[in-house]
């Protein structure tokens, strides 16, 4: 019998798997946004409807909240956006589905701090919806405390050589399979990453978790800046990335081949069990 979480998981996946784009599939893209919308109202959340304008086409940014007693806000996001010609299955459905799965957990308890659950549109095009959250309200922005952002965690590979890096990276220090989640930060988010990383560690056993952090602001590293994280990282908010590592890892990157059959529902489900276990911890602590 399929557990209720891979069960779910895989429910997600099969409404949101498909060509989400607002030139080529603006449909889908629509559909979707309801999907995750109506998934957070069921889950008793306030949910908001953002609507970012890009080159004549409308799409929205889908924000869920829950609310603390401070005024910071943390953002967890995940952009639900394709390219064209490809259904996206790990770009980015893998973290849509495993948003609504932290989002479920999460709504059954209260915190101390305030959360911000986003489905972010455009990301494909330049974090245009992930840009559009920082600038469209100065209060708000003032209160962003830090963010992470789920970029594809549903590939992985336990082959030998299977996993490759960036050039600024030495690959003697990490794994030559593809079977771990990295969690991605500039030098502003070291301290977020590292506790971030040590409690999926801690929390999952089963995942195993590698950690880079580039130097400075992290603006001359193109490949880690590949995701809504970055437009935090360009206003100063610690902001960090939970990966499967992209073209570095999954050859259907971008592909009519990323499809629902290629993910490891299982590694999904790891990953949403180890970063609600730190949010569950992160939104408590005080201070």
């Amino acid at each position: 019998m399929t557990e209720p979480k891979l069960e779910r998981i895989r429910q997600h996946l099969e409404n949101i798997v498909g060509e989400r784009n607002p030139f080529t599939r603006p449909k889908h893209l629509e559909n979707t946004a309801q999907y995750i919308s109506h998934q957070f109202e069921t889950m008793g959340l306030k949910v908001t409807h953002e609507t970012v304008n890009f080159e004549g086409t409308q799409s929205q940014n889908i924000l869920a909240q829950t609310y603390g007693d401070t005024e910071d806000i943390f953002v967890l996001a995940a952009h639900y956006d394709s390219v064209p010609n490809s259904p996206g299955a790990d770009d980015n459905a893998s973290a849509v589905a495993a948003l609504l799965e932290i989002a479920h957990a999460l709504s059954q308890t209260s915190h101390k701090k305030s959360l911000i659950l986003s489905a972010f549109t455009l990301e494909e095009y330049g974090f245009i919806g992930a840009k559009n959250f920082i600038d469209r309200n100065p209060e708000r922005k003032k209160r962003l405390s830090g963010m992470i952002s789920l970029e594809m965690v549903g590939f992985k590979n336990p082959q030998p050589n299977s996993q490759s890096y960036p050039p600024y990276v030495d690959p003697s220090q990490y794994p030559d399979s593809g079977d771990f989640i990295a969690v991605v930060g500039n030098e502003p988010s070291a301290g977020l990453a590292q506790a971030l990383a040590q409690v999926m560690a801690r929390s999952t056993p089963a995942l195993k978790v590698e950690t880079l952090v580039v130097p400075g602001q992290g603006e001359n590293f193109s490949e880690v800046r590949l995701s809504d994280h970055s437009p935090f990282w360009d206003v100063g908010i610690p902001a960090v990335m939970v990966t499967d590592t992209a073209f570095f890892r999954n050859p259907n990157y971008h592909q009519p081949s990323d499809t629902m059959e290629t993910l490891d529902l299982e590694f999904i489900r790891d990953n949403v069990q180890a970063v609600t276990a730190f949010l569950k911890q992160f939104l408590n602590q005080t201070g």
